[in-house]
């Protein structure tokens, strides 16, 4: 699947991209007083560009991730924030760098 084809509420996607930004993390609390960490940052294919989200335990998962890393996302869900499109790195979700599985 490539960027180009996602949807708000999309699950169970898998893609191949690019990393182009990494944020440091932050914490942010939702309306129900639940508080979760995330890392958020900038993704890209060959199609083009689209924000990422990387949730609570997940973020091990960025370990050895830099810019230009290529990394294969399983498993992801599908979010839109004020009309931007994110692919979110949640609790069922899988991240690993292309390398280490080719």
């Amino acid at each position: 699947m490539n960027l180009n084809e996602l949807r708000p509420g999309m699950e169970d996607v898998n893609l191949r991209v690019r990393v182009l930004r990494l944020d440091e993390p932050r914490k942010v609390t939702t309306n129900s007083g639940i508080t979760h960490v995330l890392v958020e940052g900038e993704v890209e294919d060959e199609t083009g560009r689209m924000d990422l989200t990387v949730w609570n335990e997940r973020i091990e998962q960025l370990e050895g991730v830099e810019a230009g890393s290529v990394v294969d996302l399983r498993n992801c869900f599908i979010t839109s924030f004020r009309g931007v499109l994110s692919v979110n790195v949640g609790r069922d979700s899988e991240m690993v760098k292309a390398e280490e599985r080719d």
